[in-house]
């Protein structure tokens, strides 16, 4: 994208946009809470603007916040999306809040939306923005894990999975694998929703009974059914697939995983990069670029990959077409890391006291690790708070980087973290640590 200068934003929850009306659901238990802290993720974006970019958000950011930021070394032009002044708003994309009362003053700027959503090209149109970006149908058909999984077979690698359009034929598939554990995936499943690994026969009557139910009722089934890989190592590849076919090569980033839900992305140590290299990844990467150019996609791609513990390569597990957790990843590395240090962006999730403000939160958290000098300056190592608005009590989760110069470093640094947490709150229930 060559403009100058960029609107950054985005609607993090983007696959339950481009999820067909009438599609049959696996049963799932919702994270209390969930919705508001995915609505206030766009808060990531400010490590991918320039100084010329401009990024517009769901909530308002606390000066505190923007700060905090700023003494890392990212300096951030913000403004809050106007309410739509309906009883919805708080159902309402940053993209459809815009709509509603179209800003006059954005013409001419470029846009760098998260993802293409059904409303991205009516923004574009009511702003006067300077953009080119495929067609919803195309981000639609081809974020989809059926889509995916067919140009798995195409290109012939291992790792492909059966799609299944009924209950039958999902009982059949899954009895077919032959493996302890089955892993059943919603087509628009994302970050852990949509999917399970069904380990019983128990289990498999429960996810049939509650699909049958609903395929009563009309809902059409389709699920992809794959064998529970044996993993060694989770990782993701970037890339930007340019409007005339072009594809640019970004990075690779290692995740960590909880429970088939994202839990922080770090550099590749070097025995994988070689293994990768080996293996001709980054060329089987282009490839899928160049699949996703035939279909007339265009813009950032994260590749999901694996490597199991017999040491077999599983390189194509999801597309995504959209920016990616690895992607926002890469840039703190950029922007963070100095020589003879790295970055890595981690999540915790935590329980917070009640009643409290974000406000309060972020300026006890970050007071709490200034006072442990573990707080991120900029040329500097430490710990950066990347989100505010999800913080919100009772359970609230936090996007940080960790900048160190080594493992212990690393630790020690998780360490601080933790302690400032269990002083905001109480103990994270989940946490994410560096190897």
């Amino acid at each position: 994208m060559s403009e100058s200068k960029l609107i950054r934003l985005g609607t993090f929850d983007a696959e339950r946009s481009w999820r067909p009306s009438g599609l049959a659901t696996l049963p799932a238990v919702r994270s209390p809470g969930g919705d508001r802290v995915a609505a206030a993720m766009d808060e990531l974006l400010a490590v991918l603007c320039g100084p010329d970019d401009l990024l517009i958000t769901g909530s308002a950011l606390p000066d505190s916040f923007i700060g905090v930021l700023a003494g890392a070394g990212i300096a951030l032009r913000y403004r809050q999306a106007p309410p739509a002044g309906t009883d919805d708003d708080g159902h309402l994309t940053v993209e459809q809040r815009l709509l509603h009362a179209a800003p006059g003053d954005l013409a001419g700027y470029g846009l760098a939306p998260y993802a293409v959503l059904p409303e991205t090209g009516s923004l574009i149109r009511a702003c006067g923005l300077r953009t080119e970006l495929p067609g919803v149908d195309v981000v639609c058909r081809v974020s989809s894990k059926t889509w995916s999984n067919a140009l798995v077979r195409t290109m012939g690698l291992r790792g492909a999975g059966t799609v299944a359009r009924s209950v039958p034929e999902l009982l059949t598939q899954v009895e077919q694998l032959g493996t302890a554990t089955a892993v059943i995936k919603d087509p628009y499943g994302v970050a852990g929703r949509g999917t399970m690994a069904v380990s019983s026969p128990r289990m498999l009557r429960t996810v049939t009974r509650v699909l049958q139910r609903q395929a009563d009722q009309g809902a059409a089934v389709e699920l992809l059914v794959q064998p529970h890989y044996d993993r060694a190592a989770d990782f993701s590849a970037q890339i930007h697939v340019t409007e005339d076919g072009e594809i640019r090569w970004h990075g690779i980033r290692l995740m960590e995983n909880e429970a088939f839900s994202y839990a922080g992305s770090r550099p590749v140590p070097a025995a994988l990069q070689q293994r990768l290299a080996q293996a001709g990844y980054r060329e089987l990467i282009t490839g899928v670029g160049t699949a996703l150019a035939s279909e007339g996609y265009h813009g950032p791609v994260c590749v999901d990959s694996m490597l199991l513990r017999d040491g077999a390569l599983v390189p194509v597990l999801e597309i995504n077409p959209r920016v990616s957790m690895g992607l926002i990843s890469l840039a703190l590395e950029r922007r963070l890391a100095g020589p003879g240090t790295t970055a890595r962006l981690s999540v915790r999730t935590l329980r917070l006291p009640e009643p409290s403000t974000v406000s309060r939160v972020f300026g006890r958290l970050t007071a709490v690790l200034e006072e442990r000098g573990g707080l991120l300056q900029a040329g500097r190592t430490g710990l950066l708070p990347l989100t505010v608005n999800t913080l919100r009590p009772p359970r609230g989760r936090l996007y940080y980087a960790v900048v160190a110069r080594s493992l212990e470093e690393d630790r020690l640094l998780d360490e601080t973290m933790a302690e400032a947490l269990d002083m905001v709150g109480r103990q994270p229930t989940e946490v994410s640590h560096a190897p």
